[in-house]
């Protein structure tokens, strides 16, 4: 039986856009308050915003800036590390593993590594464990976009033993998928919920990024 579909993404952060907002609020900054000055009797008003703005830019600047590794480094980083484990591994099914330690391997025609999902899981308090699995599925998707920011969009749909997510705007790029950032989270987190293998199927369909998880 399918369940709704979940998803998280998009509106909020094509609203604020992607520049730092630091020069945004101190140029309107200036401007309100030389507009104080210049009109006299909104001069209390305008000052007051103009202060405003010039704060808010100075908690952009000091508070919330720091140094960030860029979409196209990461991207690259990644690709090339999978490219080199996918040269000798065979390209066979991919699958999560509980594995003997309470972690969760990756498994490939009889090899196993240790999956990127579970130290991206390891810096977020998602409570993979516990509740129904769209519950679960809820607060990953949120996770995927909204803290680690790896998606602009994800949604996530359930069917009788299978999970199909859909992940628009990856911020790693897709052209290798062997243990994929997006992939791997969500995969080695079905596994910590189930408590069973996940086979793992993904591909890129017009520059979206399809994952289909089973288990039985």
């Amino acid at each position: 039986m399918s369940e709704p579909e979940v998803a998280a993404g998009g509106r909020l952060r094509d609203r604020i856009g992607t520049r730092a907002p630091t020069a945004v609020f101190t140029g309107l900054g200036v401007l309100l308050v030389a507009a104080g000055f210049a009109v006299p009797e909104l001069r209390g008003l305008l000052v007051a915003w103009g202060g405003t703005a010039l704060f808010l830019a100075l908690l952009f600047r000091f508070v919330f800036t720091e140094p960030t590794v860029s979409a196209a480094v990461t991207t690259e980083v990644y690709t090339t590390l999978a490219r080199n484990t996918r040269r000798r591994t065979p390209t066979g099914e991919h699958r999560y593993l509980p594995d003997e330690d309470d972690g969760v391997s990756l498994a490939v025609d009889g090899e196993t590594f240790d999956p990127i999902g579970e130290r991206l899981l390891a810096t977020v308090d998602t409570d993979a464990g516990e509740g129904a699995l769209s519950e679960r599925l809820s607060v990953l998707v949120d996770v995927v976009v909204n803290e680690l920011e790896l998606a602009g969009h994800v949604s996530a749909t359930t069917a009788d033993e299978e999970v199909v997510v859909t992940v628009v705007g990856s911020r790693v790029g897709t052209e290798e998928l062997f243990d994929h950032p997006v992939v791997s989270l969500v995969g080695v987190a079905l596994v910590r919920h189930l408590d069973t293998p996940i086979t793992v199927d993904a591909s890129v369909e017009d520059g979206v990024l399809v994952v289909t998880y089973r288990w039985s």
